[in-house]
């Protein structure tokens, strides 16, 4: 199940790369008029004044189409061509499929370590990520709708892989992690007094990874191996809105928060067929495959000549 979100992972980075579109488009959209009230309208056409030199808008746009244009473009295009293809072939997702792949993301990816390892894909908006989800879902069934997988394979897959679809509870917590008992005392009688924990968090938490961000430590089931197996005893059994500690962990004294609790939920096998027979027959492609193999279905023309 790992490597089916390494996939739509990649499906990502092949259809958009977040930082670079938000980056180019922004820049376009006040270049075209945006923000009258923007900084480019105090340098009558010119996006920065530098003694007596200035760089102008027209310089600016142009190094950016420059050094980001094909690559924005081809992003374009391909959103483009699977929503054509889609259409063409009569291929849909539901919303159904489009949840469960949702959740099933942020249990793989976004409540793991390794979401911290895609940062671009773990900011995005519900609204985008939700767009960017059914895209790759699109594209994948585009690149598969030929490959056949016998019903007895994709029964096989799930029951050797059915405790990937009986989910847990998730839990969403925050910590704040001292050197000492004592301190960590001390922060409980700041709480007791009214202290924000986000801001106790980011003051007073030793923990390089979770402090910056006020203690958010995201969602996490009792069977996560990045927190601490003395937080995971005990969320299970506090109130949402509350704090407990100290706790003694292998890193120091913990307090830890819980916002947020869902439910868990298990997927019935014709639940998830489409998404495993995906699966099992991008597994059978060539892993090199490029969404520009697409365009050949359809007349795409670009400026810059030849695919």
């Amino acid at each position: 199940m790992k490597s089916k979100w390494l996939i739509i992972i990649a499906a990502f980075l092949l259809v958009t790369n977040i930082g670079t579109v938000v980056y180019f488009m922004s820049a376009d959209e006040e270049t075209t008029g945006g923000d009258k009230g923007s900084v480019l309208s105090s340098f009558s056409g010119n996006v920065a004044q530098v003694g007596e030199q200035s760089i102008s808008e027209g310089d600016w746009v142009e190094r950016l189409k420059e050094r980001y244009g094909k690559e924005v473009l081809t992003q374009m295009i391909n959103k483009e061509v699977v929503s054509q293809l889609a259409t063409k072939h009569d291929i849909t997702v539901s919303d159904e499929e489009l949840n469960r792949e949702i959740e099933l993301y942020h249990r793989m990816v976004g409540t793991s370590a390794d979401g911290h390892e895609h940062p671009d894909v773990e900011q995005m908006g519900d609204k985008e990520l939700k767009e960017e989800i059914k895209h790759a879902i699109l594209l994948e069934e585009l690149i598969t709708k030929d490959v056949v997988i016998n019903e007895d394979e994709l029964r096989k897959y799930y029951k050797e892989n059915e405790h990937l679809y009986d989910l847990k509870p998730l839990y969403q917590i925050s910590q704040i992690l001292v050197e000492s008992k004592e301190e960590a005392e001390q922060v409980i009688q700041e709480l007791e007094n009214g202290s924000s924990f986000s801001t106790l968090a980011r003051e007073r938490s030793i923990d390089e990874f979770s402090a910056p961000s006020g203690g958010a430590m995201g969602w996490v089931d009792t069977t996560s191996n990045y927190v601490d197996p003395a937080y995971l005893e005990i969320i299970e059994d506090m109130e949402t809105g509350k704090w407990r500690g100290p706790i003694q962990t292998e890193a120091g004294y913990g307090i830890v928060y819980l916002h947020d609790v869902k439910k868990g939920s298990k997927y019935e096998f014709e639940e998830v067929k489409g998404q495993i027979r995906r699966q099992l027959a991008i597994q059978q492609l060539d892993a090199n495959f490029d969404p520009k193999q697409l365009w050949d279905e359809l007349k795409v023309e670009w400026e810059y000549g030849s695919q």
